[in-house]
C-alpha cells in the first residue's frame, strides 16, 4: 500500500488544482486532480504526529509555488485499486491519501513544474474537468465540508458503486 496527501485549497469559490502531465506510472497523468504526492518515511508514523500536514505543505509549494497557512486534516480516502485497470500505471497498488484542507496560502503560483500546470478553477467548473472517475466522489466528499473518511473502489475502469462508501466524522 502506498500513502499520500492531496490538498483542497480553495480561496474565492476556487480551487486549486494541477492538470497533471502524461507520465508513465502515474495514476493521475494527463488529468486535472489535487496537489498532492506519495508521504517520505519521515512524514509516516507515531514520531511525527504532524507528519501528513507537513507533506501537504512540502508537495503543494513543489507542485504549485503555494505556502499553505494553518493546513488542517479534512479526512482520509482509501483507494482500492486492486480490481483496478490503468492506461499507464502498470502495477497498480491501494493508496491512503490523507485529504487537507486550507484557505489562507502565501506566494505566487507557478504556472507550470514537472508534475504539470497549477490553475485555479471554480468549484462549480470541476465537474466538467477530465479526472479520474473516484476522483468526482472525493469532491462530492468535499464540497460538504464536513470531515470524512471514505472508500473508493474500482472493477476494472469504472466505479464500483456497491464497494464504494463514506463515513462522515461530525
Amino acid at each position: 500500500m502506498k500513502y499520500g496527501t492531496m490538498t483542497y485549497l480553495s480561496s474565492n469559490e476556487r480551487v486549486l488544482m494541477i492538470k497533471k502531465g502524461l507520465r508513465e506510472n502515474d495514476p493521475n497523468s494527463g488529468v486535472f486532480t489535487l496537489p498532492g504526492g506519495n508521504l517520505k518515511d519521515r512524514e509516516k508514523g507515531l514520531d511525527n504526529p504532524y507528519g501528513r500536514l507537513e507533506a501537504a505543505v512540502r508537495e503543494t509549494e513543489e507542485e504549485t509555488g503555494l505556502t499553505l497557512i494553518n493546513p488542517r486534516l479534512m479526512g482520509g480516502i482509501l483507494f482500492d485499486n486492486r480490481e483496478r485497470i490503468f492506461d499507464n500505471w502498470t502495477r497498480p497498488e491501494d493508496f491512503l491519501v490523507y485529504l487537507i484542507t486550507a484557505i489562507n496560502y502565501t506566494g505566487k503560483i507557478k504556472p507550470q513544474t514537472e508534475e504539470g500546470t497549477s490553475l485555479w478553477v471554480n468549484e462549480a467548473e470541476i465537474d466538467k474537468l477530465p479526472k479520474n472517475v473516484g476522483d468526482e466522489k472525493m469532491y462530492q466528499w468535499l464540497k460538504t465540508r464536513r470531515r470524512f473518511f471514505g472508500v473508493i473502489k474500482h472493477k476494472g475502469r469504472v466505479l464500483d458503486e456497491a464497494g464504494t462508501f463514506v463515513d462522515y466524522l461530525d
